[in-house]
């Protein structure tokens, strides 16, 4: 029975079925659960913890909430035409294990061996964490010189902060640590590396120099008055076409699109900006990416926090599916 152009009435159940986020078994993206690892392209991992911020200790639950609610995000992407779970193999590899979790210093380790196997098996991870300290272990496992890229790679980084802070608190891996550690540790390109949507007060003046010290660095008044296809044009001619890494820290969107954060701030991005900015990002080489900071006891009960990491992770899987689907070779002709 035709029920619609070209589809059955049994396969528009089917896609039908793939909105149902409550139903099922939780997974990211209802992909597949494989610990083991194999046959995978695309990694994608929960990363509960929380002990890197000292202001807001509760992201830690984040991995489990966005598992339930991404189980009706297994979709096509509408702007890039590309449906990456019939492009590449995607898998949901579990939680990173961490058996010391409350030693940030070892468990900065621990991450760090986990994340080094999914290099190894040439698996690209996205991972949702969790508070920002968790882009420290995962850097240090794909990038700089011991890795498959032979050196540092570059980095897009959503963000209110900074995040470029040495030692604080008692240890130097901190929620603000990622960006000042993986730039001194040969990890992230600082002439490939670029900051997006900078805004709220500071503790001080001088709180973001080192990033603008090192980085290129756009503010949220860029994006305001000099719009998003200008943004855009400055991750393309930044970043280039080498290996790159995405980290999205939810507090760049203003409270409004995203109240379940740590460390929010007023008159930051809407989800509009972001996702127009994502969609004219075509082309990059993401390597791997992660989203950080989601506190869902402080969501909203329409969950719209975790709804926007839904949608972030469904961006980033049809990215690098569309970017490898690209580099395929055309397959010759077959006419006499």
């Amino acid at each position: 029975m035709e029920v619609s152009k070209g589809l059955t009435e049994d396969e528009m159940n089917e896609y039908s079925a793939l909105y149902r986020h409550w139903s099922g078994i939780p997974t990211f993206l209802r992909a597949t659960h494989r610990p083991d690892m194999a046959e995978t392209d695309i990694g994608l991992i929960g990363f509960p913890y929380s002990g890197g911020n000292s202001i807001e200790r509760m992201q830690h639950h984040g991995p489990r909430a966005v598992r339930n609610r991404s189980c009706g995000y297994r979709r096509a992407h509408r702007f890039l035409q590309i449906d990456p779970f019939e492009t590449l193999k995607i898998s949901d590899l579990g939680d990173v294990p961490l058996p010391h979790i409350l030693n940030p210093d070892i468990s900065t380790d621990d991450a760090e061996k986990f994340y080094r196997k999914v290099h190894e098996k040439g698996i690209i991870p996205i991972t949702v964490g969790g508070d920002h300290s968790i882009t420290t272990p995962i850097l240090r496992a794909i990038a700089g010189k011991n890795s498959r890229h032979k050196g540092p790679i570059g980095m897009i980084h959503f963000d209110a902060h900074a995040d470029s802070w040495g030692p604080t608190a008692g240890t130097k891996y901190h929620a603000g640590a990622a960006f000042f550690i993986g730039a001194e540790e040969g990890l992230i390109d600082p002439s490939r590396t670029i900051q997006i949507g900078f805004h709220g007060s500071v503790a001080t003046l001088e709180q973001d120099d080192y990033s603008h010290s090192k980085f290129t660095v756009t503010t949220m008044a860029d994006v305001v008055d000099k719009g998003i296809d200008w943004v855009a044009s400055e991750v393309h001619r930044v970043i280039g076409s080498g290996p790159t890494y995405l980290s999205f820290d939810l507090d760049v969107l203003d409270i409004a699109y995203a109240p379940g954060v740590a460390d929010p701030e007023v008159d930051g991005m809407t989800t509009r900006e972001v996702f127009s900015l994502l969609n004219k990002l075509r082309g990059l080489d993401i390597v791997g990416a992660d989203i950080a900071c989601y506190c869902p006891h402080l969501d909203n009960p329409a969950q719209t926090t975790a709804l926007v990491c839904c949608e972030l992770m469904l961006q980033f899987v049809s990215h690098i599916a569309d970017f490898r689907k690209a580099r395929q070779p055309v397959a010759a002709s077959t006419r006499a």
